[in-house]
């Protein structure tokens, strides 16, 4: 049941934070940062990194990013992620113990697995929501409910016989700035400041710096497709030993004037997507992909791969096109940097209030609460009840599993 006097006690657990900027990182800051004094809340950040706040613990882990937790990984045959979960266990354990919530939400799997096996043993009736923005595949038998961020993993976890009863689908929610309002010269002093060219167009891609899963790759041999002069490409991202061959390729097909690859802090990212002409992402499948949300909410054309996913995410505000073959990405990219350069503010505008309107804090809160209630006190939505963000489909009745 939920605590004193209806108040939800939530835990979010994210070992990661403080460490990493990835998209989960960033969400489980925000999703805290937004939701921890709404009515009715009460609720802790449990992190592995940075410095300790008013309801911010910050517990002992092998970051993923040491040498002694890609050690320990390799003697394992596990992840340095894998690891950073594990020691991050015990300091979970005593932030639940001592702050005694009603739900813990996490997203890190392999440490939910053993919050799940020792539950028993630690004095506290808590529910596991398992936030599925990885995307992790059914079964999912290790957790008590499941948040869906995308329809499509939703519909797999059904299809796999796994009870609607379980998951909820509720979208990833970002902060969103001021509407984009930048001028022509203040864009140039901006490129200025951050040692990019002024007088050409840059493409901008944002993720790992790496051949798997971001495909950095071939958004370099696209662009190297495009007739001279070219375009700028820009590869903004964390960069690690797989990276080099990313880094030589686009030396090589573009050279130094054409291309560059910076890793920056998370803070400063904005203002790349504030210097870009285009936005694109190699990716074919994505758990979700806020990487999208901060380019239109920035004003940029958006560029994703045919996916439900990215259909998903960008709406009507994006340009999806098959990524999977050669020369589509290039085609795109001529068409909408030649399109860019008679664009007006209104455009920016449109993409800008399209993610306001979907993934803002203000418009998900109500969401986020209601299913926090839903899984502590483990009562059943009513039947039938409509997701804003989910078209026709219903979002499925909740009960105890």
């Amino acid at each position: 049941m939920m605590g004193a006097e209806g108040v939800t006690k939530v835990l979010f657990s994210c070992s990661s934070v403080g460490i990493t900027h990835r998209g989960i990182e960033s969400f489980f800051r925000e999703s805290f940062d937004n939701l921890k004094d709404a009515p009715g809340m009460d609720a802790m950040l449990v992190k592995g990194g940075g410095e300790p706040r008013e309801n911010e613990k910050v517990v002992w882990c092998l970051a993923k990013t040491s040498r002694l937790a890609c050690l320990v990984g390799r003697f394992t045959g596990r992840s340095a992620y894998a690891v950073e979960q594990w020691t991050s266990f015990p300091g979970v354990v005593r932030a639940i113990r001592s702050f005694r919530p009603d739900v813990v939400f996490y997203s890190d799997s392999n440490l939910g697995f053993l919050l799940h096996r020792f539950r028993s043993l630690m004095g506290v009736p808590f529910r596991l929501l398992f936030s599925n923005g990885g995307p992790c595949h059914p079964p999912f038998d290790r957790c008590d409910f499941v948040h869906q961020v995308a329809p499509f993993y939703l519909n797999e976890a059904i299809a796999a016989a796994e009870s609607p009863a379980k998951h909820f689908l509720v979208p990833y929610g970002i902060r969103v700035p001021a509407p984009p309002d930048m001028t022509t010269d203040e864009q140039r002093a901006l490129r200025g400041k951050l040692g990019l060219p002024l007088d050409r167009r840059i493409v901008l891609s944002v993720g790992w710096i790496s051949r798997q899963h971001k495909r950095m790759d071939y958004v370099i041999e696209e662009t190297a497709r495009l007739p001279s002069p070219r375009p700028f490409l820009l590869l903004l991202g964390a960069v690690d030993e797989r990276s080099d061959s990313v880094v030589d390729l686009g030396n090589h097909l573009l050279g130094p004037e054409n291309f560059d690859v910076r890793s920056v802090p998370y803070e400063q990212v904005g203002d790349f997507y504030r210097a870009a002409d285009v936005f694109v992402l190699g990716s074919l499948v994505e758990g979700f992909g806020r990487v999208y949300l901060e380019a239109l909410m920035h004003g940029l054309p958006t560029i994703g791969h045919c996916h439900s996913v990215m259909e998903y995410v960008l709406g009507n505000a994006g340009v999806l096109a098959d990524l999977s073959q050669p020369g589509n990405l290039a085609a795109v990219l001529a068409e909408e940097l030649a399109r860019q350069a008679d664009a007006g503010m209104l455009e920016s505008w449109q993409r800008w209030e399209s993610v306001r309107s979907r993934f803002g804090w203000e418009v998900l809160r109500p969401q986020y609460m209601e299913m926090f209630r839903a899984v502590a006190d483990r009562r059943a939505m009513p039947r039938g009840h409509l997701s804003p963000l989910s078209g026709a489909s219903p979002r499925p009745a909740l009960s105890s599993p």
